[in-house]
C-alpha cells in the first residue's frame, strides 16, 4: 500500500516538473497545436511550392497560443526574423516578440523536401542500329516541388544500339534534395530506322495557382488549366482588361498611387485564353522564324496565368516606356505593390526574350521586393535557390 503510494506521489512530481520545465522562463504559456512546448523549440516543416515568409509567418501564427495567467494575449504576438521573397530549405531562426519586443518563444523552424519528383514522357522508341540513343533522345515532362531545373539531373542507362533488338533502358531523376524518380523505356533498335530525333524535355508546373511560378519557354503550364478568380481592372485606356483576384487587388493599390502622382496608365494586354496564345504565336510565327524571342508558345505565356499587364503612356507598346513619366515611375514604385519588369534590359540571355519594359508580371510584395533589391530575373532567383540547395 505505502509503495503505491509513494509510486503515485513520485509519479505526480515528475508530471509537475515536466510542466514547470515546459512553461515559459517569461511566465507565459505557450502552446502549438494546442500541447505545450517550451520557449526554445524546434519544429521541422515540409516546403510546398510558392511558399513565402509571409505565409510561413502566418501558418506558424495560426497554430501558436500565448497564455498569461489564463488571458490569451496571442494577439499581441509579432514574428521577427523572417526574410523576403519564397522560404528556402534549411534551418530558419524565428522569433515570438511582443509589442515591447520581449522575446516569447524562440522557434527553430527547419525546412525540408521529402517530396520526389514526378516523370512521365514517352515510353517506346526507335533507333537505328549504330547510332547513338542517349538522354538528349527523350520525350519527358517532369515536376518538382522545390527544384525547377531538376530536368538537368536526367540520366538514362546504357542502350546499345550495336545490333538489331529491343533494348530496356531506365530514366532517372534527382532533384537538388536528393529524391528521385524513375521510369523504364524500350527501344526498337532497327536496320531500317535512322537515328532518334532530339526530344522535348519540360517542366510542368502543377501548381499553377502559385503567383510565383517560372513560366518560360522549358515550363509551361498545364494543358488546359486557365484560372478561376478572374477580375476586370482600372486603366486610363479603352477596353476590359482581367487579372486573377490578388494581382488585380494589388493593380488598384498601384494605380491610385500613379493617379495621386499625376501618371496615367493605359492597359494594352491582360489576360490571353490558350487559344487566343496559339493563334496570336502561330501568326507572328508564319511570318517571323524568330518570333520565339518576343512571343510565347502557347501553355509559356505569362498572360496566360493571370498575373500579366502589357501597359504603355498611349495605346501602343514603346520600347522608350521606361525612359518616359511613366516608364520611371513604376521603375520607383512597382515592386512596392508586387510587380515587376519580367524582361529587363540586359538580361536576354537570361529571359530569352528581347527587353520589353511594358511587360508587367505580379509576384507579390515579397519576391518582388527581394528581385528588386537584388536585380535578379525569375530565372536568376530560382537558379540562386537551387543551388543553394544543393551545397
Amino acid at each position: 500500500m505505502r509503495k503505491g503510494i509513494i509510486a503515485a506521489l513520485a509519479g505526480i512530481v515528475l508530471v509537475l516538473a515536466v510542466l514547470f520545465a515546459l512553461r515559459s522562463t517569461t511566465g507565459v504559456e505557450i502552446r502549438l497545436d494546442g500541447s505545450v512546448i517550451s520557449d526554445t523549440y524546434e519544429e521541422t516543416m515540409e516546403y510546398t511550392q510558392g511558399m513565402t515568409y509571409d505565409a510561413l509567418e502566418e501558418q506558424l501564427l495560426s497554430r501558436v497560443q500565448f497564455i498569461e495567467d489564463g488571458t490569451d494575449i496571442t494577439a499581441e504576438v509579432r514574428v521577427r526574423g523572417s526574410q523576403e521573397g519564397l522560404v528556402s530549405l534549411g534551418t530558419h531562426e524565428l522569433e515570438f516578440v511582443r509589442s515591447d519586443d520581449s522575446v516569447l518563444l524562440h522557434l527553430r523552424v527547419v525546412i525540408t523536401d521529402t517530396t520526389p519528383p514526378t516523370l512521365q514522357g514517352t515510353a517506346s522508341y526507335t533507333a537505328g542500329t549504330g547510332t547513338s540513343f542517349k538522354a538528349e533522345n527523350l520525350d519527358l515532362q517532369v515536376y518538382d516541388n522545390y527544384d525547377i531545373y531538376v530536368l538537368d539531373s536526367v540520366q538514362l542507362s546504357e542502350v546499345d544500339t550495336s545490333r538489331p533488338g529491343t533494348q530496356q533502358a531506365t530514366v532517372t531523376i534527382s532533384d537538388q534534395s536528393g529524391n528521385t524518380a524513375s521510369m523504364d523505356i524500350e527501344v526498337f533498335v532497327r536496320d531500317d530506322a535512322e537515328e532518334a530525333p532530339i526530344g522535348t524535355q519540360v517542366f510542368i508546373q502543377e501548381e499553377p495557382d502559385d503567383l510565383t511560378l517560372l513560366l518560360n519557354a522549358t515550363h509551361q503550364l498545364p494543358d488546359g488549366w486557365e484560372p478561376t478568380d478572374l477580375e476586370s481592372v482600372t486603366h486610363d485606356g479603352e477596353g476590359t482588361h482581367y487579372l486573377r483576384k490578388e494581382a488585380a487587388d494589388a493593380w488598384q493599390k498601384l494605380y491610385e498611387a500613379a493617379k495621386e502622382a499625376d501618371i496615367s496608365i493605359n492597359v494594352v494586354s491582360s489576360f490571353r485564353t490558350q487559344s487566343y496564345q496559339e493563334n496570336l504565336f502561330n501568326s507572328y510565327l508564319a511570318v517571323d522564324p524568330d518570333a520565339a524571342t518576343y512571343s510565347a508558345a502557347p501553355r509559356t505565356s505569362e498572360h496566360e496565368l493571370g498575373l500579366t499587364l502589357d501597359i504603355s503612356y498611349d495605346h501602343e507598346l514603346h520600347d522608350d516606356l521606361q525612359t518616359s513619366a511613366l516608364g520611371r515611375w513604376m521603375s520607383e514604385n512597382s515592386y512596392r505593390y508586387g510587380w515587376i519588369v519580367r524582361y529587363p534590359q540586359g538580361k536576354e540571355d537570361v529571359t530569352q526574350y528581347i527587353y520589353e519594359p511594358w511587360h508587367y508580371r505580379y509576384v507579390g510584395v515579397p519576391l518582388a521586393t527581394y528581385l528588386h533589391a537584388n536585380d535578379l530575373t525569375l530565372e536568376e532567383y530560382y537558379a540562386q535557390r537551387s543551388e543553394e540547395a544543393s551545397r
